[in-house]
């Protein structure tokens, strides 16, 4: 059983099918690397997101981000209401959130130069808000064909405010149809961890975590990945254990991870949370990565199903965790 398509696998096709083009010779073939998008709410001069991609990459002429504000939406105006003086107020208004929001991004954008990330890799974005956040967040991800969207989250604040309580909460519910890209949601990072935890199951969406993982790693040379299975005695039979997990390897090896930075650790047990938190601390992992599944459900159901992903996050810190659905 191979991964389903995800934006990694997808923007490969893109590019070889491009029109114009016929097949690239092996010295002329076009790599393609890691499209990241970033929202930046207005408090996000030194967020968790902006933190961690800066302490993860390694490699960051390899990595493209783009930095996303999207301004408040302005108070609607009636017809009847409509005047020189209100259409004015609404210009100011807009002139003024366009220059908040210019503001944040530069800021962003400054930081992530002097931390190394070359300027042509950098694209800044204000963009307009047409619906609410969240959809114009989704809306912006889908259409340009982003391979995570990277979420902060402020320091002691509930799970609700990965980025602000109404974008969060309606992107944790109701909108898991239209998500077709794996979410980072990012704790402020603690500087000594490296390397990446990928949990399997064997299911589509740990599948196409596994292609995510492989996908972004194949350009970060400073991470391994350690390709983790939690085997309840119970339930599978020690064999389907190993099979899970050769399974993923070999999705990581397909999308260009080096085996030599591959390994490998199954633990037997029936509380698989509690076991994934063991081996994240233990190994002192920048980030946790797992599929969701659940596609009937809502979006923080499906995020959260059998409260171990619930359990992981909330428990997690100095790391990110990364989640396909």
């Amino acid at each position: 059983m191979t991964a389903s398509p995800s934006n990694s696998i997808l923007r490969h096709m893109a590019a070889e099918m491009a029109p114009g083009k016929g097949k690239p010779s092996r010295d002329e073939e076009l790599v393609v690397t890691p499209k990241l998008l970033l929202p930046l709410a207005k408090h996000s001069k030194a967020g968790a997101g902006l933190e961690f991609v800066t302490h993860f990459f390694t490699n960051k002429q390899a990595i493209n981000l783009t930095l996303m504000h999207i301004p408040p939406s302005l108070a609607a105006v009636w017809a009847e209401e409509t005047s020189y003086e209100s259409l004015d107020q609404i210009e100011t208004q807009a002139a003024t959130a366009d220059k908040k929001g210019r503001a944040v991004v530069e800021h962003a954008g400054r930081k992530l130069h002097a931390d190394g990330f070359p300027k042509d890799n950098l694209e800044h974005k204000i963009a307009s808000p047409q619906m609410s956040k969240a959809k114009d967040i989704i809306r912006e991800a889908r259409n340009g064909m982003y391979d995570a969207v990277v979420m902060g989250r402020r320091v002691q604040e509930g799970l609700a405010d990965v980025m602000d309580q109404s974008v969060c909460r309606e992107m944790l519910e109701g909108l898991s149809d239209a998500i077709s890209f794996p979410l980072w949601l990012c704790r402020l990072p603690e500087r000594e961890r490296k390397n990446v935890l990928l949990c399997v199951d064997g299911s589509d969406p740990s599948n196409r975590i596994a292609d995510h993982v492989g996908f972004i790693l194949s350009h970060e040379p400073g991470h391994s990945v350690t390709v983790f299975h939690v085997h309840d005695p119970a339930k599978t039979d020690p064999m389907d254990a190993e099979a899970v997990v050769n399974q993923a390897i070999e999705i990581l090896k397909e999308a260009d991870m080096p085996e030599d930075r591959i390994k490998r650790a199954i633990r037997r047990g029936t509380n698989a949370a509690r076991l994934i938190r063991e081996e994240y601390d233990a190994g002192n992992y920048a980030a946790v990565a797992l599929g969701s599944a659940g596609s009937d459900r809502g979006f923080w159901n499906k995020l959260f199903v059998g409260s171990v992903a619930r359990t992981v996050f909330k428990d997690l810190h100095g790391a990110a965790l990364w989640v396909c659905f």
